[in-house]
């Protein structure tokens, strides 16, 4: 920056020496031309007084021609009427003068000046001419304007540019160096400023210095306010994206990593910020997506047994990657598939009973009556089936829904395992089983419906599903604000690869004997959905051919 200012002043200097040079030339000029015309007027008022007219003219001009201004001077007498009376020089000069700019001025006012070309001399010269009342005396000499002054005046104007530009750079160097101190001082504080931008700024006379060095600390104020902001906001940033429980990258416009969550390294892989994500991606769904340029679109990915549903969005900054879980979505929806699917079969094979036996009797083919009083009862047994699994389907969809009020009551439990084991009385007597209690007469806080469904449920399957002549053990108990419940029986049992399944809806060990005893395939996946809305568990141990044993344990609401 010295340089430039020094350079500058440099160029200033020259231009204003250069035009210093050209006025001081014109003016001295001027000068010296009113000063030699001042001289020749002196020389001739001299030679004037010197002059007797009534002498031979031309030898006292010849005399007083060397003694007059310079040795190239040249003297002429001219008469009022303008004619040449005598010229010093040899030539013979007879034009009349009359219209020459000296002799009319000099006729008017005593004295007249001019300068001009002489035909005669073939010179550029300068006149003056006085006039004394009786004749004009002239003088002339050769002029060529400032080229003759430039002799005399180059020496000294070259002496005093040359004098006056070594003062003047010396000063000028003093001065850019000066100016751009400060400026290499900021500088030179700016590039060793801190990480967070502090820096030290002297104070300076200068008031425009001053008022950069003001708005640089304002400057470094805003920036570490700015800063602060920025890190708390990248640490809410940083602390949202590793609570998340999706998987999420930023990438920039050449799909290098600006920001992972872990959620997101754990699906993909190792990597880390500013790696190149399509080096370290090998799932070919992702890398097509990210190569087709749409500015949003999901795609499906299997990744360890799961589901993930990977959201792509181009913004400014980039592109983001968003992945979720929806596992749990996509066995829901199978779950809710084979749900209805279940319900429409269910529901089918009995009305297939009704509208067969309904057709059978309205066209008026029976004429038997017991033949028709046997057909009216199947269609009752049908309906009540058809309104025991709607029922239970009732019953599982207020058990999912939740923000469902349920009412909370102090329950007899023994008395309403007493009810239930009434309304399996007679088929309990039809296959003589044999029942043993050990019951706690208590006091449990739930639902009464729920508990009577939980009960009924666990102990209709020991009955449905025992041998004539078998045994059910039922055992209830009070266990630290809970109640522990368990059934046991001698009947088929479960294999075990039906075991993990018969908790799922619609689903059947022996669908010929639960068609046969009436049962819809929901009563387990109900006391599942029970056993969770009270917070419990169960558990279930069985063997082919030996019975079946369940535990369930529930706490109170």
């Amino acid at each position: 920056m010295t340089k430039s200012i020094l350079r500058y002043f440099i160029v200033v200097l020259v231009i204003t020496l250069l035009s210093t040079c050209i006025l001081s030339t014109a003016f001295l000029s001027h000068i010296l031309l009113e000063r030699t015309k001042q001289d020749m007027f002196y020389s001739l008022r001299l030679m004037n007084y010197a002059i007797d007219i009534n002498q031979p003219l031309v030898n006292q001009i010849d005399q007083l021609n060397p003694l007059a201004y310079s040795s190239q001077s040249r003297i002429s007498i001219i008469d009022k009427e303008g004619n040449v009376l005598v010229d010093t020089d040899d030539r013979q000069v007879s034009q009349n003068h009359l219209d020459r700019q000296e002799i009319s001025d000099a006729l008017l006012y005593g004295e007249g000046t001019s300068s001009r070309y002489s035909v005669t001399t073939k010179t550029n010269m300068l006149y003056v001419a006085y006039y004394d009342g009786n004749y004009i005396l002239r003088l002339s000499i050769p002029y060529n304007g400032l080229i003759d002054e430039l002799p005399v005046l180059i020496p000294a104007l070259s002496m005093s540019a040359i004098g006056s530009f070594i003062i003047a750079f010396l000063l000028s160097r003093r001065l850019a160096y000066k100016i751009s101190k400060p400026i290499i001082e900021i500088s030179e504080s700016l590039d060793h400023m801190s990480n967070d931008f502090y820096f030290h700024l002297k104070d300076y006379d200068y008031q425009e210095f001053q008022v950069i060095v003001d708005t640089l600390h304002n400057l470094s104020h805003k920036l570490r306010k700015s800063m602060r902001e920025v890190k708390l906001e990248q640490i809410k940033i940083d602390e949202i994206l590793k609570q998340m429980n999706e998987g999420f990258v930023l990438l920039d416009e050449n799909y290098k990593i600006l920001s992972i969550n872990q959620q997101a390294i754990s699906l993909l892989g190792q990597m880390q910020q500013y790696d190149k994500f399509t080096d370290k991606i090998n799932n070919p769904n992702i890398l097509d997506a990210l190569n087709n340029h749409i500015s949003k679109q999901m795609i499906e990915l299997h990744i360890d047994h799961n589901v993930y549903a990977c959201y792509i969005s181009i913004i400014d900054l980039g592109t983001t990657l968003l992945f979720l879980d929806i596992t749990a979505n996509k066995k829901a929806e199978k779950i809710r598939s084979e749900f209805f699917s279940n319900v429409s079969h269910e529901l089918k094979t009995p009305m297939t009973s009704i509208r067969g036996y309904s057709e059978i009797l309205s066209q008026g083919i029976v004429k038997d009556q017991q033949q028709e009083k046997e057909m009216l009862s199947k269609i009752q047994n049908e309906v009540q089936n058809m309104s025991t699994l709607i029922n239970d389907i009732l019953m599982l969809s207020r058990l999912e829904s939740k923000d469902i009020k349920i009412d909370i009551s102090q329950l007899n439990v023994k008395k309403i395992m007493n009810n239930v084991l009434e309304s399996y009385e007679a088929e309990i007597s039809l296959h003589h089983l044999e029942v043993s209690l050990d019951i706690e007469d208590m006091i449990f806080k739930g639902n009464d419906y729920h508990i009577f469904t939980l009960f009924s449920n666990i102990v209709g399957n020991a009955v449905k599903y025992n041998v004539d002549n078998g045994k059910i053990m039922i055992s209830l108990h009070a266990e630290n604000h809970a109640m522990k419940l368990t059934v046991k029986d001698t009947g088929i049992g479960i294999p075990l690869s039906d075991q993990t399944r018969v908790f799922e809806r619609f689903y059947r060990v022996d669908k010929g004997r639960s068609r046969q005893r009436g049962g819809t395939g929901l009563g387990l996946a109900i006391v599942k959905h029970i056993v969770s809305f009270y917070q419990g568990t169960i558990s279930l141990t069985s063997e082919l051919n030996q019975g079946t044993e369940i535990e369930v344990i529930i706490l109170e609401q």
